[in-house]
């Protein structure tokens, strides 16, 4: 996070696969899941589901971007596909099952770690 008070921060949603991620999109405003108390200096991840202690913040989603996609407007999350909607409209399918891509991208990029910019709403 910044300095102390500072609402806005950043995080990482890594997936884990098999529908055990949290769905995002831009302007969500609910309770999310984190491997670490929020605020904290340092890294902050999201938590998957099978991540233990969880600790729980409410947080509005004021951006996610991807190194390679660019800006999104949300990750969708189920027991089959992951959609990922590009800012232009465009969507990535994954196999939940382990993230194989499905359409959307000629070759999938190295990593689908998405940055996250949220703002801390209690």
């Amino acid at each position: 996070m910044g300095a102390p008070g500072e609402r806005v921060f950043e995080a990482l949603w890594a997936p884990r696969w098999f529908g055990l991620d949290q769905s995002l999109a831009a302007g969500q405003e609910s309770a999310l899941h984190f491997r670490s108390p929020v605020p904290c200096m340092g890294i902050v991840v999201l938590a998957a589901g099978l991540d233990r202690p969880r600790y729980e913040t409410r947080c509005r989603v004021l951006g996610l971007k991807h190194p390679v996609l660019g800006r999104l407007q949300a990750l969708e999350v189920d027991k089959v596909r992951y959609r990922i909607v590009r800012h232009d409209g465009g969507v990535v399918v994954l196999d939940a099952n382990g993230g194989g891509l499905v359409s959307g991208l000629a070759a999938p990029p190295p990593d689908w770690t998405v940055r996250v910019v949220l703002e801390q709403l209690s």
